[in-house]
């Protein structure tokens, strides 16, 4: 079951179906601090042909942390775009809503650093194979 907070939000707002809705059902947004501990705009990414655009939203709360970025959106203060590995189970349960498919960004490459490939351990060994299974259903 959704929140009450987000059918109150949408009822507000409107659901955004494309970036003009975003644009002009004056949607608010929620956004990180940059490094420097100052505001930064909601750039959401979106698809554009064969590649990536953004669209430069003002962001109506800021903050510096995933955990209270999530219960934001959550709490219905405002849109956010992040990762399906974050907040898929939000959406599997009903407690959020959302479409992650219409305004999908870019996947963020994830590297795994090591000392040295060869001779890894078999912990090592046994926590990129890990690690992998925990990533793979969120690739493209």
């Amino acid at each position: 079951m959704v929140n009450a907070a987000s059918p109150a939000y949408l009822a507000r707002y409107g659901v955004p179906r494309s970036l003009d809705d975003l644009r002009h059902q004056e949607h608010r947004t929620n956004s990180f601090f940059d490094d420097a501990g100052r505001k930064t705009l909601w750039y959401g990414e979106y698809p554009d042909g064969d590649s990536y655009a953004t669209l430069q939203l003002p962001g109506a709360l800021h903050v510096n942390s995933a955990q209270t970025y999530e219960a934001a959106a959550l709490a219905g203060l405002g849109l956010i775009q992040a990762p399906l590995l974050g907040i898929g189970r939000y959406l599997e349960s009903g407690s959020a809503c959302g479409d992650h498919t219409r305004f999908r960004r870019r996947a963020l490459a994830v590297s795994l650093v090591v000392a040295h490939r060869s001779n890894l351990s078999r912990r090592v060994r046994a926590f990129m194979k890990w690690i992998e299974g925990v990533l793979t259903p969120y690739l493209e």
